[in-house]
């Protein structure tokens, strides 16, 4: 038997000779490998601004929300003080208030001693209450009292400037009244926010506790 044989034509063996191999030659891997990276590069880099940027957003909220808090209490002392003082030897850093909390002038319960104090070394605004009188935390005290007892309130805070100076923390407006301007630090960027508010009291009335508070 005599085999058939299929006749070749040269022209699709040189063409089929010519052809490359199936997969990608060195410098197209390393275009691919070039443009791959420039890709990853701006994908991370928007990944890494969006995880920053809401990182600053919760700490921004977490830090307006806590001096909220702080701020309330200040106010709700202030609106139902008896008497308020700033003491000049801490420079505008230390709010001290008797402020009313029952409705019974003759009970001393009706009354309570409180005070603010702003740690420029360590950022703590730092809170105390106790009973009028001799006893009493805000009584007595002077620049070099030590007040690290006292319960922190907020952490971040320091004294707004105006000017490359310093300004007070707590101002009296009369002798029931203040004025409360500090910065609170929002994130790791340095920003800060301003907490500014200003509280005159209700009338209390001629009969406001025979003991003090300072």
């Amino acid at each position: 038997m005599h085999r058939l044989r299929r006749a070749v034509d040269p022209r699709a063996l040189r063409a089929a000779r010519a052809t490359p191999d199936a997969g990608m030659s060195l410098a197209e891997l390393l275009a691919y490998m070039v443009l791959s990276g420039i890709v990853l590069a701006i994908v991370g880099t928007l990944i890494v601004r969006t995880l920053v940027t809401q990182r600053d957003v919760r700490a921004q909220a977490t830090a307006s929300s806590a001096s909220q808090v702080v701020l309330t209490d200040m106010q709700g002392a202030l609106r139902n003080a008896v008497t308020v003082r700033t003491p000049s030897g801490f420079g505008g850093r230390l709010l001290l208030v008797k402020t009313r909390v029952g409705d019974d002038d003759a009970d001393p319960a009706s009354f309570v001693c409180r005070g603010w104090y702003v740690d420029t070394a360590s950022g703590e605004l730092r809170t105390t209450r106790g009973a009028p009188g001799a006893g009493a935390p805000t009584t007595g005290l002077t620049a070099s009292s030590d007040l690290s007892a006292w319960a922190v309130a907020l952490d971040g805070v320091h004294a707004s400037t105006s000017g490359g100076a310093a300004l007070p923390v707590f101002t009296a407006e009369g002798t029931t009244g203040a004025h409360i301007r500090f910065e609170v630090t929002d994130g790791q960027d340095g920003s800060s926010l301003t907490i500014t508010s200003a509280a005159i009291p209700r009338p209390q009335g001629t009969s406001t506790g025979g003991t003090t508070c300072f």
